[in-house]
């Protein structure tokens, strides 16, 4: 597919175009196990997809409490930051960028609604009495615990290589359950950059030189994700490759590759397991 993509107010004189191609190769568990899945050495990991916007004055402490988390966790934990917080996300005149994607814009709104702010869903899981996948800060350290704890039902092996003269960047998944899985799943695909330096509201300061983390860029999937239309069986493996130009104005030493297996359906669009990779090693 092809897509463009709207570059920050810096560049706002042009756009870049971009290529994002899938070749799909399903390989039939019945031919014999291919790479198969050891649950005793499979390790789970944690998608937390936070929601916040460069006007939003206690999304800081938000970001602040995933990166403590994440020194906690380590690579076991993911973290995707979407500038889409409704009344918060439009960047300042003086702002270098624009983190606001169509993109993230639909991935928020399909993950849920949030309450407040900070707010972050926690592998889209949603805990009654709540009845939305998005949650208070005070809320993530004890879910993530909960949801590290649990044993994976899939194994996803992602692997990136990028070439830096083209900055072409192709992004290999590899899907194996552990058991066969029912029901609708999908695959989302996306591309975040860290260490972005711009404006950001911080309490009642506008603060110019705010770090910018996990910063959500790009959909390679649908923004939903793609559907998953072939059965995923034990130790049968589905191999997806994703084909993508990374503009020029993307630090790819900043920039990662994050990939996920969901649910898709209303309300149950929980996170099974999900996988994250340096662009440039």
């Amino acid at each position: 597919m092809m897509k463009n993509i709207l570059i920050s107010a810096a560049l706002a004189s042009g756009l870049l175009l971009t290529g994002c191609t899938e070749e799909l190769i399903y390989i039939n568990p019945g031919s014999g196990p291919t790479d198969p899945v050891d649950p005793g050495t499979l390790t789970r990991s944690v998608l937390v997809e936070e929601l916040t916007g460069v006007k939003c004055p206690n999304c800081p402490e938000g970001t602040a409490t995933l990166v403590g988390l994440g020194q906690v966790h380590g690579k076991k934990l993911i973290v995707v930051s979407i500038h889409a917080a409704i009344g918060y996300d439009t960047p300042y005149p003086e702002s270098k960028y624009d983190f606001r994607t169509p993109d993230g814009t639909e991935m928020a709104n399909f993950i849920g609604s949030p309450i407040g702010f900070p707010s972050a869903a926690v592998n889209r899981r949603i805990i009654p009495p709540d009845n939305e996948a998005y949650i208070p800060r005070t809320k993530w350290a004890g879910i993530i615990e909960e949801e590290l704890a649990e044993a994976p039902q899939i194994d996803l092996r992602l692997k990136t290589s990028f070439n830096a003269a083209s900055r072409q960047l192709t992004v290999t998944t590899d899907l194996i359950p552990v058991a066969d899985l029912d029901g609708e799943h999908r695959l989302t695909v996306l591309i975040t950059q860290d260490s972005i330096v711009d404006y950001q509201k911080v309490d009642l300061l506008k603060v110019s030189d705010y770090v910018h983390r996990h910063v959500f860029r790009d959909a390679l999937t649908q923004a939903t994700g793609d559907v998953i239309a072939e059965p995923l069986v034990a130790d049968g493996k589905i191999t997806k490759t994703f084909n993508y130009t990374l503009p020029a104005d993307w630090n790819e030493k900043h920039c990662s590759v994050v990939a996920f297996v969901h649910h898709g359906t209303t309300p149950d669009k929980e996170v099974l397991q999900a996988a994250e990779e340096h662009v440039v090693k």
